[in-house]
């Protein structure tokens, strides 16, 4: 696999170049845009460049991708607190209340058919705690 790709790359590379770069002779250069006349005309002077539109542009685009990325963030914690409290209503097995204790270790009250139980979860084992009445 990493052959083919090695040979099409390089025979894109090859084809993409332009001919001219491949002869040892010069290019050719136009005697009328070298005369001493038109090199102003070739380098006009342009007035000093405005900078504080470009930079309230910027910033506008900042503050809007910066409002773009939580209002993402918040959709997505929606979406998924709508899909858990969907997921309980049609099964059997519900989940109430869910808490961390730790970064590696959480709470859970489950409801399993009427009866409500309190699990520990952590990286090693997932253990039931006790009934709760």
């Amino acid at each position: 696999m990493k052959r083919y790709f090695l040979i099409i790359f390089s025979i894109s590379l090859f084809l993409s170049k332009p001919f001219f770069l491949f002869s040892n002779d010069p290019l050719p250069i136009d005697q009328s845009l070298t005369s001493q006349n038109d090199k102003e005309s070739l380098y006009p002077i342009f007035d000093t460049p405005e900078y504080k539109p470009a930079f309230i542009k910027m910033l506008l685009i900042l503050i809007a991708l910066i409002a773009l990325i939580f209002l993402t963030f918040w959709i997505f914690r929606k979406m998924m607190r709508m899909r858990l409290t969907q997921a309980n209503l049609t099964k059997n097995i519900k989940i109430l209340e869910k808490r961390a204790i730790s970064p590696k270790s959480l709470l859970y009250i489950v409801e399993i058919d009427g009866k409500k139980i309190l699990i520990s979860e952590s990286t090693l084992e997932v253990r039931k705690i006790k009934d709760i009445e």
